[in-house]
């Protein structure tokens, strides 16, 4: 029997949902409060061509993004391309990919060397993740890996991605990016990862179409505050407007839906959240041969320096290079407030220390975005916070990258939340 469906959240896993609802002949409505769908995976013109607002990329691992692709017909636009990472240390990039990059690793010490290469391969090989779920990545680290390891390589990371919560932090989630990783890699150590050629925006577009299609509406500017049960219907507030549903699935942050929802969940209600910024500019300048960067100094203010266009051929960008500079942040920093001029500044000024060759003059265009949304703090006490996706009110189920773990939150598993939440609404 046709229903009649709310789509609260147009990121990649309402936009799954609602595709995969209006496939069986559900009427869809997303309601999506930014003036484009796609959340951390939306897009922009840069360069005459579309790009990301957050970096991003995909694993040979990444099965529901590539399958996705390929059913949307996008799959002779995905290519594959040698990855290239350098670790900033000390004044200096050193490249950090292969075993041989390892033992050139002048900072560690040959036992430092080979705890950490011991590591490394326990991890890879490791299947069950249950027993590191309680153990802080921090304790667990400095155990096995030893301290100067800790301190040179994963106390940067651990703090640059989670800022202050850094000691918090599960060592199921710091196993789930450095197992993914290893089986994204062939039998030579070499890693690809996917890009689609113009943009991962084409994907996010192809399903609005999709959705449209099928006789699905698509809201933007139009920010839900409110959803609640009233008799046998599910209502939703937004400005001054109402209208009632079947049914709803809210796809949104868990912070945002108990408050738009007015449930008092224990578990959701607990989760933290970091908020991102993301500095992108293009320039006739290159300054790398590397790829991705991640800058171990606890003074830079972004946590990774990526070079798009050492992946991506720049002559998809008027032969210009593209660089992204993110940071991840407390909701209260102040870098989600603060005037692009200042954020400009300061960022740029720190480039110019680790590329002293850096020419803000060449730099053709830029621009700031900024997510209040984007990264849950995956905890030792992680697996007891995650909601259900029974929502708790009749009819409303909810789906978020907070309910993923140990992995971390991305594309593939947004996608992989639709297609699961899309089952459930019967």
């Amino acid at each position: 029997m046709k229903k009649k469906v709310a789509i609260v959240g147009g990121g990649l896993t309402g936009l799954v949902t609602a595709w995969r609802l209006s496939q069986r002949g559900d009427e869809v409505i997303v309601f999506e409060k930014e003036r484009q769908v796609g959340g951390l995976a939306g897009g922009f013109g840069l360069e005459g061509i579309s790009l990301e607002k957050t970096y991003h990329h995909i694993f040979k691992t990444d099965q529901e993004v590539i399958e996705l692709i390929e059913e949307l017909g996008l799959g002779e636009k995905l290519e594959w391309k040698k990855s290239s990472v350098a670790q900033y240390y000390q004044g200096q990039f050193y490249p950090f990919v292969t075993a041989v990059d390892l033992l050139r690793f002048k900072p560690l010490g040959l036992v430092d060397k080979i705890r950490l290469g011991m590591v490394y391969l326990y991890l890879q090989k490791l299947s069950n993740w249950k027993n590191l779920s309680r153990v802080g990545a921090v304790e667990w680290i400095k155990k096995w890996a030893g301290k100067r390891n800790y301190q040179i390589i994963w106390k940067p990371l651990l703090r640059g991605k989670f800022h202050q919560y850094y000691k918090k932090v599960s060592m199921a989630w710091l196993w789930a990016r450095i197992n993914i990783r290893a089986k994204s890699k062939n039998e030579k150590g070499v890693e690809k990862l996917g890009y689609l050629r113009g943009g991962f925006w084409l994907m996010v577009d192809r399903l609005a179409e999709k959705i449209k299609e099928n006789g699905g509406v698509i809201k933007t500017n139009c920010e839900v505050k409110k959803m609640r049960r009233r008799g046998d219907r599910v209502e939703i507030r937004w400005g001054k407007e109402k209208m009632d549903f079947d049914k709803a699935v809210a796809c949104v942050p868990a912070g945002v839906f108990s408050k738009i929802s007015g449930l008092k969940d224990k578990r959701g209600r607990k989760i933290l959240y970091l908020g991102f910024i993301n500095v992108i500019f293009s320039s006739k300048q290159s300054l790398s041969r590397y790829y991705w960067h991640n800058i171990s100094d606890h003074k830079s203010p972004f946590l990774a320096l990526i070079q798009h266009t050492n992946l991506v051929d720049k002559k998809n960008y008027n032969n210009k290079h593209v660089y992204y500079l993110g940071a991840y942040v407390p909701q209260n920093h102040q870098y989600l407030k603060m005037k692009n001029a200042e954020i400009y500044k300061e960022f740029l000024v720190y480039l110019k220390k680790i590329f002293p060759a850096f020419d803000e003059s060449l730099i053709e265009k830029k621009r700031i975005f900024r997510f209040n949304w984007a990264q849950h703090v995956a905890d030792t006490d992680y697996e007891k916070k995650i909601p259900d996706y029974k929502s708790g009110i009749e009819e409303v189920y909810f789906a978020n990258f907070c309910q993923i773990f140990p992995q971390d939150r991305g594309m593939n598993y947004a996608i992989a939340e639709g297609e699961k939440v899309a089952k459930m609404v019967v």
